[in-house]
């Protein structure tokens, strides 16, 4: 029997198979650790951990379009700081930053100011201030506030309505672009809106993030909108969060959405109950919308940067995402004993697109030197590591190094200290507070003038009671004079009687006079 040859080709590569069996096997284990360390570093769950990315989502990839980007945003604020940050963040983190025409729209008053600090600073952006004193006073007439909403009243103003209306507020000529892409003035972009004028809104006449940390039932009031014959709303649809809002014209405007808005807002108008709670603008959005819209995914709603303190549920997919003692404590944070964690921790923001800062907490009104626990963040990509900032801090989830810094200190790689003092509205600065003052101030004179009213009313029946006891002192004293009187003319009977018993019986006595 012949030997094979040792040139023959397959021999060879069956040994070589042989040789790298092991490394081969030991390659395949990390790919699978590497696979399962992306989805635990990218859990599906929403919230503030990492992000889920939509693989349903059609994206148009790198944009070829060459048309204007049309970007709204709506304030009555005379504070331009916030709107100076969106749109400067917008505009650098653009690929096509020529294309973005942004719309301020705001009041009549504020127009030419406006009109002025823009040209000044912020040259090189193309911002159009727009104003509308007949369609802000139409706006008005729909508003309903009611305190027993426990919404704030600032959320009565028009233009937190403002963005259902862009199509009238924005014109090209007699005509509106075929789509507007709004965005709140406390947010930071980091992604390239030209993603959003050109993806495809699959029929939908709008787009937004889906929120599923919140649900329909904790805004709208579903008993108040079964006695009025609305029973087809499901209380546990996630919400859709408005800070970022995508529109297409011909559909918004075709689906009469505006109109469906105006109809739930005259429903709360009429309506002896409230028909949602806690909000304005947000509630009958989301009934007109009712879950027909495009969810554009986590990554376009990286929320929370302005808010004080973790939840024990937040804090919860926080620790479920790696963050363990070492990391909160490396931080600066607490875990309190509900298990809540204070300062906010926000970790979406390092691949996040769009940065929210909803809560109490703003970059603008915010200063680090008064002491005050500040939101963490963790360092967007695009920000080189090196990069200095007053506080910064390396820890490790799931043995990854992850830069945090204060999540103020985003905000401000966007404004100049020249610019933000400039577009700073010094009657405002302590606005809150004297708004604050002022209730307090009401409500302490309304707990004096209850414990005046008090006061009066015991001091009134006091005198009630000294009235009445003083007439029947008076008519005690008469009835005691009375039977004085009674008891002295019973006297004198007594006595004239035995006055004319003696002289019967010793008719030669003198009479008494």
């Amino acid at each position: 029997m012949r030997r094979r040859s040792q040139n023959n080709p397959s021999g060879t590569v069956e040994k070589t198979l042989r040789l790298l069996r092991p490394w081969l096997l030991k390659g395949a284990v990390c790919l699978v650790v590497l696979i399962l360390a992306g989805i635990v570093l990218a859990p599906a769950a929403k919230g503030p951990g990492w992000f889920r990315w939509k693989s349903g989502l059609r994206r148009a990839g790198r944009s070829t379009s060459t048309d204007s980007i049309h970007v709204c945003l709506t304030s009555d604020s005379a504070d331009l700081r916030a709107a100076a940050v969106a749109i400067q963040s917008a505009w650098t983190n653009a690929e096509s930053p020529d294309r973005l025409v942004f719309h301020l729209i705001t009041t009549t008053e504020l127009e030419p100011i406006f009109e002025e600090l823009v040209r000044a600073h912020l040259p090189d952006i193309a911002v159009k201030v727009v104003a509308d004193q007949a369609l802000q006073d139409r706006i008005s007439s729909h508003i309903t506030f009611r305190k027993s909403s426990k919404a704030r009243k600032v959320l009565a103003s028009p233009f937190n309505f403002a963005p259902f209306y862009l199509h009238e507020y924005v014109k090209e000529g007699e005509e509106s672009p075929r789509r507007l892409i709004y965005i709140d003035t406390d947010t930071v972009i980091m992604g390239d809106l030209g993603e959003l004028q050109d993806i495809d809104l699959q029929g939908h006449s709008c787009a937004s993030v889906k929120y599923c940390l919140q649900k329909l039932h904790q805004y709208v009031d579903f008993e108040a909108l079964r006695e009025l014959g609305f029973t087809d709303f499901d209380p546990e649809a996630c919400i859709a969060n408005r800070g970022l809002l995508v529109i297409d014209v011909e559909r918004w405007l075709g689906q009469g959405m505006t109109e469906k808005i105006e109809f739930w807002m005259q429903k709360y108008k009429d309506s002896s109950k409230d028909l949602w709670h806690g909000g304005m603008s947000q509630p009958p959005w989301l009934l007109a919308m009712k879950d027909d819209f495009l969810d554009l995914g986590d990554e376009w709603n990286c929320n929370s940067l302005g808010r004080e303190n973790m939840g024990y549920s937040e804090a919860r997919v926080l620790r479920e995402t790696g963050f363990d003692h070492v990391a909160v404590h490396k931080l600066g944070a607490k875990v309190d004993e509900s298990g809540a964690i204070l300062p906010y921790v926000v970790s979406c923001s390092q691949t996040g697109k769009l940065l929210h800062y909803n809560g109490a907490v703003k970059p603008w009104a915010i200063h680090p030197q008064l002491g005050r626990r500040l939101p963490v963040c963790a360092l967007p990509e695009s920000i080189p590591v090196d990069e200095h900032f007053a506080w910064s801090a390396q820890v490790k989830i799931f043995c990854r190094p992850v830069n945090f810094v204060h999540c103020v200190d985003i905000w401000k790689r966007y404004i100049s200290d020249e610019t933000e003092c400039a577009l700073r509205n010094f009657d405002e600065e302590w606005a809150e507070e004297e708004q604050m003052w002022a209730a307090n101030q009401h409500d302490e004179q309304e707990k004096l003038d209850i414990q005046k009213k008090a006061k009066q009313k015991e001091r009134s029946y006091k005198q009630e009671l000294d009235k009445e006891e003083m007439q029947a002192r008076e008519m005690g004293q008469a009835v005691l004079q009375k039977v004085d009187e009674l008891s002295d003319a019973a006297q004198q009977r007594e006595r004239e009687a035995d006055l004319e018993r003696l002289q019967l019986e010793q008719p030669d006595l003198p009479v008494q006079q």
